[in-house]
């Protein structure tokens, strides 16, 4: 019997037990990524004003980290379950570390005006500004965009694993956790798409403040949907099972 909430992991077989170039390239572009969120206030604190002023910032560098710790974590479990590094797999893991690599500067700016405006400006390390509510809209559209981008990305790269299942020796089981996959980062994609229209559609007023979050709230029903995704994949899981 599989549990509705499987680790997916136990079903894909480890395939890939060494890093290769290419990984050890898009580990370092990770790295690098993340040396972009580091928390500062432009330079190496020289006091101790200075360094807690820095520190400021640290709820917004640790959701940040987490975010772009999520995205290099779904990416290595996908090279180490497929094993796969042909010239497709190599331009869209290419193509995931240019956009990440984008993705950190609206991610981070995000990830402060949300501090910033919870705590009145003061969990922030340096100044956010916002002139109006068409700045807020450009921001959660470009996130969207951004978070849309890295989602069709991993869609490409879990369909690609599924054309190769016959070469990679995937079972039945396996295929089904491909096809979630698939599934899980496809409603990513939708919720992106729907963060997006609610930005540029909703009348943000100072009268009611919530409608500001809305699309952010949009994006933090990631969870719940990959949740329930997994929770509907797990019934095909035991299905094959049962039927084994």
């Amino acid at each position: 019997m599989i549990p509705s909430r499987f680790n997916p992991a136990d079903v894909l077989r480890i395939r890939r037990h060494s890093p290769t170039r290419l990984e050890g390239f898009v580990d370092a572009s990770f790295a690098f990524a993340v040396t972009l969120l580091v928390i500062s206030v432009g330079h190496v604190p020289a006091s101790v004003p200075e360094m807690l002023q820095a520190l400021r910032g640290l709820p917004a560098f640790a959701l940040c980290f987490l975010s772009i710790a999520r995205i290099w974590k779904a990416h290595r479990d996908w090279s180490r379950h497929y094993d796969i590094e042909d010239a497709t797999s190599l331009r869209l893991s290419l193509l995931l570390v240019f956009v990440v690599l984008i993705f950190v500067y609206p991610l981070r700016l995000l990830f402060a005006l949300l501090f910033s405006w919870l705590s009145q400006g003061f969990l922030v390390d340096q100044p956010v500004a916002l002139h109006s509510s068409e700045e807020l809209r450009a921001a959660f559209e470009v996130y969207g965009i951004g978070f849309a981008t890295i989602a069709a990305l991993f869609v490409l790269l879990y369909r690609h694993a599924l054309l190769r299942a016959a070469a990679i020796g995937l079972d039945a089981r396996e295929k089904i956790v491909t096809r979630m996959h698939i599934a899980m980062w496809s409603s990513f994609i939708a919720l992106a798409a729907l963060a997006i229209l609610c930005a540029a559609l909703t009348p943000f007023s100072s009268d009611t403040p919530l409608l500001y979050a809305l699309p952010g709230l949009i994006l933090g029903l990631s969870g719940a949907v990959k949740w329930a995704i997994r929770h509907s994949y797990s019934r095909q899981l035991d299905a094959v099972e049962t039927a084994a």
